[in-house]
């Protein structure tokens, strides 16, 4: 039995290692997720399947740098969520983002339990607003599906990590 993902998200990360764990984490725990390498690569997979339940966005990215990848993204659905997962966030980066609504930020490095909690956090704020918003749909994915509930981690049920 298969059950439904419980969101699909974009990882755009350019440290192959980090982006191949991270991927396998997030898929462990149920998220479709598509993982891509550069900025530009994340603008091109959004502009073909977005919208995302959350973007998972480094900043120092080759091709096209993590604000400029944000900020065109932003331009093709402004209430995109973005989560900004970085080991550098300058008070320059700070001012772009918190510009273009994009507030959530994980310094690298970072515990994948508190990556995970980060997401579901967003996710939770996003359903809520939709909520309040619009009382017919539940979530605001354009398929109209809910989001499924939240589940154990299979982080914290891997006894190997205790």
């Amino acid at each position: 039995m298969s059950m439904d993902p419980l969101g699909r998200l974009l990882l755009v990360e350019d440290e192959n290692v980090l982006r191949g764990l991270v991927h396998q984490f997030l898929t462990l725990e149920n998220y479709d997720v598509e993982p891509v390498a550069d900025g530009q690569a994340a603008v091109d997979a959004y502009a073909c399947g977005g919208p995302y339940d959350v973007i998972l966005l480094d900043l120092n990215l080759p091709v096209l740098p993590g604000v400029e990848a944000c900020r065109q993204i932003k331009l093709m659905n402004p209430r995109q969520p973005f989560l900004v997962c970085s080991a550098a966030v300058l008070e320059s980066h700070i001012e772009a983002l918190h510009t273009l609504g994009v507030f959530d930020t994980l310094g690298k490095p970072y515990h994948p339990s508190e990556l995970l909690t980060r997401i579901r956090m967003i996710m939770a704020r996003v359903q809520a607003g939709a909520a309040i918003t619009d009382s017919v749909r539940r979530g605001w994915r354009p398929d109209g599906r809910a989001h499924a509930t939240l589940r154990p981690s299979a982080l914290s049920e891997a006894r190997m990590l205790e």
